[in-house]
């Protein structure tokens, strides 16, 4: 492999798939990028592994792929670069309680979301019928004028009748980053998730597993001219009278020690405490920079891993039919009294026991892509929230010690729900927060969401008051990473990252194919496979 020319107008530092995504767009957009990634393949967020038997795809991290909606999909044309986006059934999450009754949300439907609420409860469906055909115009008379003081659940508690409504929608705002027990934007989201999952279809899979995607937008990068140099750690960032002129490679690199230039900006796509406190060093850090970094919350959703190999396709005795099929679910919270549960074991890093899995479990992968899986066999993950630093324990390395007894624990929970689920079971991986960090140090404390998404840390005080992200304290630097939205599959954080660069740079006029919009593209293919999404509700 060639080595790295002295210069390009940008380098991005790391190849995850929001840097991929801001590289692509500005290398589309005529400038002349390379992206630097430390280990030898990129997109360690997003990787597909064979960590048990032979042919078993395990989707480590990223599992629940949004790309499909985002404007990226289709500017960058990932379909082209071998991108296949599929999912298992119309009913996009279901959650299912003990007695054998569930709550489900349909990702093409919201027809049919709103019959099943109504099934349930009455006036919950109407509810979410108002909140839908009003698109959040705050119409709904249950919303009481103290809103403003209230939390998520409290909301959810006063404009919601049946508590496993309200229980299931509040899992999913967990799982979607949304800690209901905060105020500002998680107040909002009991009203916002069903509508989320009725206009964004959010549980899909990739043909091969998650890690297509990083395939997908890599090639993407090489067709249009950029240079992805793996095997490459950083290991500091030049910064000359305040502006970022470059980096260094590390001596362990592939390119020993080598300075890279930048002409125009550099990209960070690690996390904010790599980015600043290791590539640029503290003894450049103006004190008020040292201290936003130092207060950003790294260990906010945090999730420990269960993956099983079934010789049986998923099966739900004695709940509704719809959900064999479904993509995903959670599970262990019956009721809003478990969300307290949660919250109290969170915020004092107690480990739930019995686990809740709010953070998503996934049977929809095989189910959807036969690829995944040997044939005749089918898999199933489930995160659990949990703390990261165990104090109680002794601490953060203990979780070599409880993985897989805490794995038992999440194993008992599902029995309680689909005892003929375990008896199919074949196989059995875990893989701790702990695990996570190791596999990705920018991933700090195991972090799904590269930091804390509560009220402190959202919108433009992402990742800390006056960073200005994804613009920096420092001239030329950018960050792809810790903005908001926060880095997941729908490349958002990419996608704004370069949308500024671009307008920085003068880049961004005249470039005809940077137009799409928000789940345009995914309508465009669903209409193509026959399938038609209808949001209204008579």
């Amino acid at each position: 492999m060639a080595g790295p020319e002295k210069e390009y107008d940008v380098i991005v530092v790391g190849g995850g798939i929001n840097g991929l995504t801001t590289a692509i767009y500005l290398q589309k957009s005529g400038l002349k990028v390379a992206c630097f990634e430390r280990k030898l393949e990129a997109g360690s967020g997003c990787c597909t592994e064979e960590v048990m038997q032979p042919g078993v795809k395990v989707n480590l991290c990223a599992c629940n792929m949004v790309t499909l909606w985002s404007p990226a999909y289709g500017d960058l044309e990932l379909e082209k670069f071998g991108l296949d986006m599929l999912t298992s059934s119309e009913w996009g999450m279901f959650h299912p309680f003990k007695d054998r009754s569930a709550v489900m949300f349909n990702s093409f439907h919201s027809q049919k979301t709103y019959e099943h609420f109504k099934s349930i409860n009455e006036h919950d469906a109407e509810i979410f019928k108002t909140a839908l055909g009003s698109t959040l115009r705050m119409i709904i008379p249950e919303i009481p004028e103290n809103v403003h003081e209230l939390n998520g659940l409290e909301l959810a508690e006063a404009i919601y009748h049946d508590d496993k409504i309200r229980t299931a929608i509040l899992g999913n705002c967990i799982m979607a980053g949304s800690h209901p027990w905060d105020r500002g934007m998680a107040t909002l989201m009991p009203i916002v998730f069903p509508i989320m999952q009725s206009i964004q279809s959010v549980t899909w899979t990739c043909r091969g597993g998650s890690h297509s995607l990083v395939h997908a937008l890599a090639s993407c990068f090489a067709y249009h001219g950029g240079r992805m140099f793996t095997g490459c750690p950083v290991d500091k960032m030049i910064v000359e009278n305040g502006e970022a002129k470059g980096i260094v490679l590390s001596k362990h690199a592939i390119f020993p020690e080598a300075e890279v230039r930048a002409r125009r900006a550099v990209v960070s796509n690690l996390s904010c405490h790599p980015t600043f406190r290791d590539l640029i060093g503290e003894e450049k850090l103006p004190d008020w920079v040292k201290e936003g970094v130092d207060n950003y919350k790294n260990d906010e959703t945090v999730l420990f891993c269960n993956y099983w190999v079934l010789d049986k396709p998923p099966h739900w005795e004695g709940y509704p039919e719809e959900i064999n099929d479904a993509y995903g679910f959670n599970f262990g919270l019956e009721s809003c009294d478990d969300i307290r549960r949660l919250e109290h074991c969170l915020e004092n890093d107690l480990l739930p026991d019995p686990p809740i899995v709010s953070g998503l479990s996934v049977q929809g992968f095989a189910l959807a892509d036969p690829t995944q899986a040997p044939k005749d066999q089918y898999t199933v993950m489930a995160w659990s929230n949990v703390p990261y630093k165990l104090p109680e324990l002794g601490g953060p390395e203990k979780w070599d010690q409880i993985r897989e007894s805490y794995g038992d624990k999440v194993d008992a929970l599902l029995r309680e729900y689909n005892p003929g689920m375990m008896d199919s079971v074949i196989d059995r991986y875990c893989n701790s927060p702990l695990d996570y960090y190791r596999k990705n140090p920018s991933q700090v404390m195991g972090s799904t969401t590269s930091g804390a998404t509560s009220l402190k840390w959202f919108g433009t005080a992402r990742p800390f008051p006056g960073c200005g992200a994804p613009r920096t304290p420092f001239g030329n630097l950018y960050l792809s990473n810790s903005i908001w939205p926060f880095g997941t599959t729908n490349l958002g954080a990419g996608y704004v990252a370069a949308s500024i660069i671009a307008e920085d740079l003068g880049v961004r006029e005249g470039q005809d194919w940077w137009r799409h919009k928000n789940l345009e593209s995914g309508v465009e293919l669903l209409k193509r496979r026959g399938i038609e999404i209808d949001f209204n509700i008579p």
